[in-house]
């Protein structure tokens, strides 16, 4: 039967990782034959610069393997690409990826490209990054926001990682955007969510206001703000990353999360002091 080999690109762990994953594939680093058949087959094989697998891919790198039925990937490339996502969510710094897919057999082997590798600094799969991401991996996430968090990491400029982090905060913050006003219901209810004092409340509310005209002006006037943005798009994908976790964590659906967060307008109280979410995030502003 074929083997299924993928190098997640700018990956690396300070010791062996083995994790099982569904449909029979698993996680791991540390082991001599994945890289060794990557190295083989993918080095001269690439659509990119050659020397990117060897500034990419090393022996500490993850790979995912797996037996396959066939040596031409098909239906395994949607979820491989969510497992790309899926770590990337996992981790604070650094951007991982899966651009190829190699599958081999005998001496027959095959080379399925799925895009080009992310840019970003090195990927350190630790033991906190890998707790989250297996939490994760049968997990369903909030599909919008799981999907733009991700586009927003293969974004070259800060205007389009800033539109795609916005288009996924609205979905978590504000699934009833049509009624009413949307920048009111943002800041009030992203204010309660992530501040828990009265100072942090107005701090995150006032950034909201002032990040959503920023989005505004690049949608409607094409206005470019450059390397201006780079803080405040650390902070949306903070934010985002915090919500998409925590929604996924409580299992609570987003109708569900704005009935939560109106209540909370009310009470005067925090998200954080009513709920205890497991991946909260302080937003200090």
């Amino acid at each position: 039967m074929p083997v299924l080999i993928a190098p997640v690109f700018n990956s690396t762990t300070a010791q062996p990782v083995r994790i099982d994953l569904p449909n029979s594939y698993t996680l791991i680093s540390g082991a001599k034959r994945p890289y060794e058949i990557a190295s083989r087959f993918l080095r001269n094989e690439m659509d990119e610069n050659k020397r990117t697998f060897d500034l990419r891919v090393d022996p500490s790198s993850l790979f995912l393997v797996g037996d396959h039925e066939e040596m031409k990937v098909t239906d395994d490339r949607v979820w491989i690409e969510e497992i790309e996502s899926k770590l990337n969510l996992a981790s604070t710094t650094g951007t991982c990826s899966i651009p190829y897919i190699i599958t081999v057999s005998g001496n027959m082997y095959g080379i399925t490209y799925l895009k080009r590798s992310l840019d970003g600094d090195k990927y350190t799969f630790d033991d906190g990054t890998a707790g989250i991401f297996t939490s994760l991996v049968e997990q369903k996430l909030p599909s919008l926001a799981f999907r733009r968090y991700a586009l927003s990491l293969e974004r070259k400029n800060y205007e389009d990682q800033l539109l795609d982090l916005w288009i996924a905060l609205e979905s978590l913050f504000v699934p009833d955007g049509k009624k009413g006003e949307i920048t009111y219901k943002l800041r009030v209810r992203m204010a309660y969510y992530f501040g828990e004092t009265a100072l942090q409340r107005e701090r995150i509310a006032h950034f909201v206001k002032k990040s959503y005209n920023h989005r505004s002006e690049i949608v409607h006037s094409g206005k470019l703000f450059d390397d201006k943005l780079a803080t405040e798009v650390t902070i949306l994908r903070a934010m985002t990353r915090a919500a998409i976790l925590n929604i996924a964590g409580e299992s609570v659906n987003l109708q569900d999360m704005r009935v939560r967060l109106d209540e909370l307008v009310f009470t005067g109280e925090s998200y954080v002091a009513r709920y205890a979410p497991t991946f909260f995030e302080r937003i200090l502003l």
